[in-house]
């Protein structure tokens, strides 16, 4: 075994579960040339084949089925191993502090989180609800150990907070499939003139209710706000009842009711989630957590890029 590398299965485990270069690059966060160079040396390490490469498509070859059955469940032994090492010789209490608004409902949060009590069982979470804003204070003072939001601006070179872009995602109004709106493609901010709209409170984000209250106005009119929420269910209730336009993130409607639709907002620009941490954190706990993160939001960045 001198001459494999665990990462090497790493590798392969991803790309036979995506059968797609450039998305298993992305996942693996290395670029696909390299991707491509260490499969290349599994490959040759193993004496066969492993993938099928046909211009554009790939495939597992049938000797790359049995390694990937056979890695699934090594990969589950060393999990067992490791959570077992952990409990004997590591008694302390696993928790994450987690900075974020509830309101949000990033979609990459809770599959992360199950990923993360699968290798600490005995996990806690604690959550506190802090716009980006407040989450860069947090972290220096060890109130949070990671944060996860849309900041107004980015911590300072020197602040020992780094920064990581997690998901984008457009502006978008929810509102009924019949609404006249919904025979668009796309909306702008000027028609949203005269409609009622359904927004969360400024004290949820207030540099994002600000932006588009601002957008409006220059737009040459302020927004009616029918109804301002902390719930982003209360939001779709109101929008499928005909109540007014909810307005948001993509990325915050992932499951919308029949007869529901929602249109990306053109020129109100993207909203990019950022993920917070100490740049010198030394507890692997958080690191996987980042890591989890990053993963669980690339699939769902991968619909909403299909999408818009």
């Amino acid at each position: 075994m001198r001459g494999i590398e665990l990462r090497q299965l790493r590798y392969f485990a991803i790309l036979a579960q995506e059968l797609h270069f450039r998305k298993a690059a992305d996942l693996a966060f290395i670029t696909q040339p390299a991707l491509s160079q260490q499969i290349s040396k599994l490959e040759e390490f193993v004496g066969v084949a492993l993938f099928v490469r046909d211009g554009r498509r790939v495939a597992l070859t049938p000797a790359g089925a049995v390694l990937q059955e056979e890695l699934d469940k090594m990969f589950e032994q060393l999990q067992r191993a490791l959570r077992l090492t952990r409990e004997t010789a590591d008694e302390r209490e696993f928790v994450l502090s987690l900075g974020m608004v509830e309101y949000t409902n990033l979609p990459f949060i809770p599959p992360a989180l199950v990923r993360l009590r699968a290798a600490y069982p005995g996990l806690k979470v604690l959550r506190h609800e802090m716009h980006a804003g407040l989450q860069f204070d947090a972290l220096a003072r060890n109130i949070i150990d990671v944060g996860v939001g849309v900041p107004a601006f980015m911590p300072t070179a020197g602040s020992g907070i780094a920064a990581r872009p997690v998901l984008s995602g457009p502006w978008v109004a929810v509102m009924r499939a019949d609404h006249p709106l919904a025979a668009r493609t796309s909306l702008s901010v000027a028609d949203l003139a005269g409609e009622r709209l359904v927004f969360f409170e400024r004290q949820v984000v207030p540099h994002l209710h600000d932006m588009l209250v601002g957008a409006c106005r220059r737009a040459g009119f302020t927004p009616q706000f029918v109804y301002e929420t902390q719930q982003v269910q209360m939001g779709i209730s109101m929008a499928s009842e005909g109540a007014g336009l909810m307005i948001g993130a993509a990325y915050i409607f992932t499951a919308l009711p029949p007869g529901v639709t929602m249109r990306p907002i053109a020129d109100l620009g993207q909203l990019t989630v950022h993920l917070f941490m100490r740049a010198a954190e030394p507890d692997a706990l958080v690191h996987e957590f980042a890591e989890a993160v990053m993963e669980e939001a690339f699939r769902t960045q991968v619909l909403l890029n299909a999408k818009y």
